[in-house]
């Protein structure tokens, strides 16, 4: 039967197990594995009352080490942890200077290649190697080799010149808190807390220093207010728990951490004090009796007990639970889910704040009686690193912590359900998120002197304009993106450090560091809207090449081209690099082909076919492989350049209709030269004739509809290009406008061929 059982939670059949263990144990009477089954059997269905039974008869039978009850654990992260929380996605398009993984400001911060920033240390210690925003997977990055981003790094150190100290002095002590100099470690974060009185980084280290050093309710200080400045931060509950365990506050400890692992379910840390905590709410007292103890459980339940009791006593969380019923375990983790979603959502509009003393002529800020300028709390939650404010959630203000325990210590040492009236609104239901609340507020970021805020700083280094989709290259220097393509085209080394862009070539990023583009818009929205505006007029210049019947269009000297033949084209010139980008960007997708007539770089052919791009396939060393195909024939009115290529004004060219008097007659003359060029394809050696069939896909067939085509019949133009002509002879056939004319020239062409193989 026991294998039986063990074979049913192997297939996670787990209400089929727990049945045959309770069977198993009427039977044959209860031991410890028989015990422990059932527990494991019962959490993992979700009936956590029945299985927290079965795992105190199972600590009575035996000793059990905190490791056993990591089913335990699962079953309750898995019930608890949430998937809708709004977490780094939305905070990354208003924390500018924030990582969303620690939720600091940014100390070394390193681009990586998605776009998207972190502190160096962050991003190295996160073993998913994910990107918390995109979620794009960077398991082959090598952080070590990226360099910090430079101009974030500046403009960090100059606007924020307290909190980059109070930074420095955390790393010290850090150092000392690696060798074990915990008071010295201690010594070193206050200091740190004085310059950043609101930094939770801080107060998060000192709470742990705090528990190092045995000091438990400094500790707790600490990690309270951490979950106050930061209720979206799993790590403050892990302190607060950490801090509980210590104090013997083990029932408190389980409720923060599974606060913790809502937040994030992959705190491995958070489970093994969980695992510990519940270890020493399950184990039994030595000197206690038995029966009198399972008396007292039931007429005087701990506070753990109640809280299983009221939310988990069935196979999955009751819907059914409303958010007003604070006593309750589920009520708090929804409550804590809910804390950091509207959070981060209250982070999402903002607005550039400069002086202290000079509010923003956009927002009115309200006065209390004192005539001093109230905050409200979603004002003080800012886009930069909101360590520098206190930052409540809204909708509990005037009623207790959600992080907190629902019960009270009451003066005698007992602890008992507390049931005063709640004032508190209720929270945010999903529906109402915290924008449709406060329309009326606007949201600020730190405020940063206006003087120190110049826009040079944002200044391309290589076309000397605002930086238009910045990007920032493994070096740590930022540009322009069209800007670093351009330069890239001639060279893979770094315009500013001259160090190696081969990879970062090789990847062909094209993504925005999201964190610049954000300040730009945030501190510079004029600015960046105009220089926008100018590169939307340079596409919309590019966009309306080849439009109409005469136009500038960029040309390709090379070969010529054919309408309806394919044209593949390795790209390897700077010039026609540049030009085939922008001809993608543009969204146009052509340029013109025309063959060179002399050694001038001016001197190319007066007629010419539109190449359309098809697809374009990128080597490492920036080279590319270009599919096209012909479309449209030109004639060259006027020659120009543009960024080092040719370009030229053009008038495109159509056949003229053949009149009703002599369509027969052209018929007749197809027929006749459709005959000839298939008899002199089929009298070509095998090897030949197969090498056309590859490259052109064999020979047409003939179709006869040439009225009112501009380039009449597609059969003709993929036998041009294999007739054994001399180029200038088939540009000449490119430029007649008459049907006619061509198949006469086609077939004096093959005439010749005749006579020369006749002698």
């Amino acid at each position: 039967m026991v294998d039986l059982a063990k074979e049913a939670f192997n297939t996670q059949n787990f209400q089929l197990a727990a049945e045959i263990y309770e069977r198993t144990i009427k039977e044959n009477g209860p031991s410890l594995d028989l015990c422990m089954g059932l527990a494991d059997s019962f959490a993992c269905c979700g009936h956590f009352e029945k299985a927290f039974d079965a795992y105190a008869s199972a600590f009575r039978l035996g000793n059990l080490s905190p490791s056993s009850l990591n089913r335990l654990v699962s079953a309750l992260v898995n019930t608890v942890k949430k998937d809708n929380i709004a977490t780094s996605a939305n905070m990354s398009k208003s924390c500018m200077f924030t990582c969303t993984i620690c939720r600091g400001l940014f100390n070394e911060p390193v681009t990586i290649p998605c776009g998207h920033t972190y502190c160096r240390k962050c991003f190295e210690r996160d073993q998913s190697k994910t990107c918390r925003t995109c979620g794009t997977s960077h398991h082959f990055v090598r952080t070590s080799s990226f360099q910090s981003n430079v101009l974030l790094s500046r403009l960090i150190e100059s606007w924020f010149p307290n909190e980059s100290k109070a930074s420095r002095l955390k790393a010290e002590g850090n150092k000392f808190f690696e060798r074990r100099q915990f008071d010295k470690s201690i010594e070193l974060y206050s200091l740190a807390i004085e310059l950043s009185p609101h930094d939770h980084l801080l107060l998060s280290n000192r709470s742990h220093a705090y528990v190092s050093l045995d000091r438990f309710s400094e500790a707790m200080k600490d990690a309270e207010k951490v979950v106050e400045l930061r209720p979206d931060w799993p790590k403050g509950y892990f302190r607060k728990g950490c801090a509980q365990f210590g104090m013997n506050l083990f029932e408190d400890a389980v409720v923060s951490l599974l606060q913790c692992l809502a937040l994030d379910s992959e705190v491995q840390s958070a489970k093994d004090y969980l695992s510990k905590s519940l270890h020493k709410i399950l184990s039994p007292f030595p000197n206690e009796d038995v029966k009198a103890l399972a008396l007292k459980n039931q007429f005087n339940p701990s506070l753990l007990t109640q809280l299983i009791r009221a939310n988990f006593s069935s196979a999955l969380l009751l819907p059914h639970i409303t958010m007003d019923k604070l006593d309750q375990l589920k009520g708090i983790i929804d409550e804590t889910l809910f804390s950091a979603t509207n959070f981060v959502l209250g982070q999402t509009e903002v607005k550039p704040s400069f002086d202290k003393d000079e509010p923003s002529s956009l927002e009115q800020v309200p006065r209390g009686r004192d005539g001093n300028a109230e905050t409200t709390p979603a004002q003080k939650c800012a886009s930069e690193p909101s360590s520098r404010r206190e930052s409540p959630v809204s909708f509990l203000r005037g009623a207790r912590s959600r992080s907190q325990s629902p019960y009270s210590r009451n003066t005698d040492g007992s602890r008992k359900r507390t049931r005063e009236p709640s004032t508190t609104q209720p929270p945010l239901s999903p529906q109402e998120t915290p924008q449709k609340q406060q329309k009326a507020q606007e949201l600020v970021p730190m405020d940063v002197s206006k003087a120190l805020v110049n826009v040079d700083d944002f200044e391309c280094s290589l076309c000397y304009r605002l930086m238009h989709e910045p990007v920032t290259t493994p070096c740590g220097h930022s540009f322009c993106r069209q800007c670093l393509d351009r330069c890239l085209d001639h060279q893979s080394n770094c315009p500013l450090c001259k160090g190696s862009l081969v990879e970062y070539l090789a990847e062909r990023r094209q993504t925005r560091d999201e964190s610049l583009e954000n300040i730009l818009k945030t501190y510079f929205p004029q600015e960046h809207e105009a220089r926008k505006k100018i590169h939307e007029d340079e596409l919309v210049e590019l966009a309306k090449m080849g439009e109409d019947e005469k136009h500038h269009i960029p040309i390709f000297v090379c070969t010529l081209a054919f309408p309806g033949v394919t044209c593949p084209l390795h790209i390897f010139e700077p010039r026609y690099r540049l030009m085939v980008r922008q001809c993608m960007e543009a969204g146009t997708r052509q340029f013109g082909m025309c063959i060179s007539m002399g050694d001038d770089q001016d001197d190319f052919s007066e007629y010419g076919c539109m190449l359309e791009i098809r697809d374009v396939q990128f080597f490492p060393d920036g080279r590319s492989l270009v599919d096209c195909i012909g479309g449209r024939r030109f004639k060259v009115l006027s020659r120009g350049h543009r960024d080092g290529y040719n370009t030229a004004n053009v008038e495109f060219l159509r056949d003229v209709n053949v009149s009703e008097n002599d369509v027969q007659a052209v018929n007749k003359l197809q027929e006749k030269t459709y005959r000839e060029v298939k008899s002199w394809f089929d009298h070509l050696p095998g090897m030949q004739r197969n090498q056309i069939s590859r490259h052109f896909g064999g020979f047409p067939a003939c179709d006869s509809d040439y009225q009112g085509n501009p380039n009449s019949t597609a059969w003709l133009w993929k036998v041009l290009p294999i007739l054994p002509l001399d180029p200038r002879i088939q540009l000449t056939m490119l430029a007649m406008t008459s049907y006619k004319e061509r198949l006469e020239g086609i077939l004096r062409v093959l005439e010749y061929i005749k006579r020369r193989r006749s002698f």
